[in-house]
This record gives structure tokens, sequence and C-alpha cells, in this order.
């Protein structure tokens, strides 16, 4: 996510992609690399968009995804060679639909 500025997510950290597979595909040919994600963090922050995601598979330590912190970056940051680190539960997935459909 980069150099930390106020409020914004800063620093490496796992997230959620939540656009679709065809928009993620057509990223080597298009000129701007958005991939829209949902950062995921250790801290327990106080909000009512946080999803809890329990430490699993490559994901080390429970974790919370905030979905108030919807954000698109630029597809060369994504460090591809991390690996997927857990997938989410299909529970996990519609309650991170509904948190951010609330957000609009």
């Amino acid at each position: 996510f980069g150099r930390k500025y106020n409020s914004e997510i800063g620093k490496i950290r796992p997230a959620v992609i939540v656009q679709h597979d065809m928009l993620n595909r057509t990223l080597p040919h298009v000129r701007y690399k958005g991939v829209l994600v949902v950062p995921l963090t250790t801290d327990d922050v106080i909000t009512e968009y946080k999803i809890t995601v329990s430490k699993r598979e490559n994901l080390h330590k429970d974790s919370f995804i905030i979905a108030n912190w919807i954000c698109t970056i630029d597809y060369t940051h994504i460090l591809f060679e991390k690996g997927r680190l857990t997938k989410l539960r299909a529970q996990e997935i519609e309650e991170l639909k509904k948190r951010i459909c609330a957000l609009m």
C-alpha cells in the first residue's frame, strides 16, 4: 500500500481482491492497472465494517478485513511471489459483500 499518509493504509499487508477475474485478466493489456482491494490488519480496529478471519493456511495471525478501507492499488504493487494466503469462506465473502454494500 506504500507510504502511510494520515488515515491511509500503509506498509505491505495482505488484502482481499474484490474485483471480477475478467478485469484481472485484462490488466496486462490496459493502460491503467488498478485493482480494487480491501486490506487486512491484525489490529482490532473499532469499526462496524470489520470481518474477522481466523488464522489458517498461510495467514499466520487472526486478522480483520476492514471493508471501509476499500481502495484501488496499482497492479504492480501486488506481490505475487507471496501467493494466496488463504481463501475466504463463503460466509466471510457474503459478510464482506454486505459491508461493502452498506458503504454505498
